[in-house]
């Protein structure tokens, strides 16, 4: 499953700053409008509670949705169902934390709420949240003519020269520049690996037409990719990087250019 666009990295560091931008925005307008009746209330505590419900808000929905559609990819689940599922979920920690902030703050004005009205109302929010978050990035992508990938070979810039795990993400990497996927990396293997490809380590695959050398650091090789990256190789997999002819002992080992003849 590909859920990455919306002109950026889902997880990355630009992602959490335009989430939490938007979530700092949203706060602040609606904590001057007043939702639900509390315009009767101090600008100051309204601007309060909508802050911190808005920024915890984003912050447990980003950890929380991204885990559920990656869940619902494995099991081979609509997206749209693997999203349905996520926003009923996470609508619980964020109607309890939306419960623990209004009765502090405010508990004069909330004495009348129910268990139900708080877990609808968080859920409407994060739903409304998502879906204009989604039209936002969208709107943004198109305007800053950032590619919307309609195929595995269209999300970047010519082959993919390797796949390397990052957390919960698999990085794509290709001769200009990468994308982060949300996936496991036999899943991205599958979806963008080549037959002559090799997983060289537990968290890496290479292209074999993206081998230029190896290079030995004590005990340890890396393989060196014709887009500058530097592999590492497995213990467990030296025997079968070396059967592919991209590890060669010695000197020639050390500077071996493109090694082209068992590919």
């Amino acid at each position: 499953m590909q859920f990455e666009g919306m002109n950026g990295e889902i997880g990355g560091p630009r992602w959490w700053a335009r989430a939490l931008s938007f979530a700092a925005v949203s706060g602040v307008l609606m904590g001057v409008i007043g939702p639900w009746g509390s315009y009767l209330n101090p600008i100051p505590l309204r601007l309060l509670d909508q802050l911190i419900m808005t920024i915890c808000g984003t912050i447990v929905a980003g950890l929380l949705i991204p885990l559920h559609l990656r869940l619902g990819a494995r099991l081979r689940l609509p997206t749209a169902f693997s999203l349905a599922v996520a926003l009923a979920v996470t609508a619980v920690p964020i109607a309890a934390l939306s419960a623990l902030v209004s009765t502090l703050i405010w508990p004069w004005n909330v004495a009348h709420y129910h268990v139900s009205n708080w877990y609808f109302e968080a859920l409407l929010l994060l739903s409304a949240f998502v879906v204009l978050w989604i039209v936002l990035e969208t709107a943004l992508s198109s305007w800053s003519g950032a590619p919307q990938p309609s195929s595995p070979q269209a999300a970047g810039v010519g082959a993919v020269v390797a796949l390397q795990t990052e957390d919960n993400y698999v990085r794509v990497h290709r001769a200009q520049g990468s994308s982060l996927e949300l996936m496991a990396l036999h899943e991205a293997i599958a979806q963008y690996g080549q037959a002559n490809g090799l997983r060289v380590h537990r968290g890496w695959w290479v292209s074999a037409a993206a081998v230029e050398g190896a290079e030995r650091m004590g005990r340890n090789w890396r393989l060196r990719l014709v887009n500058g990256l530097s592999a590492p190789v497995a213990r467990n997999r030296v025997v079968e990087v070396r059967a592919r002819g991209w590890i060669l002992e010695g000197a020639v080992g050390l500077i071996a250019p493109r090694l082209r003849l068992t590919r």
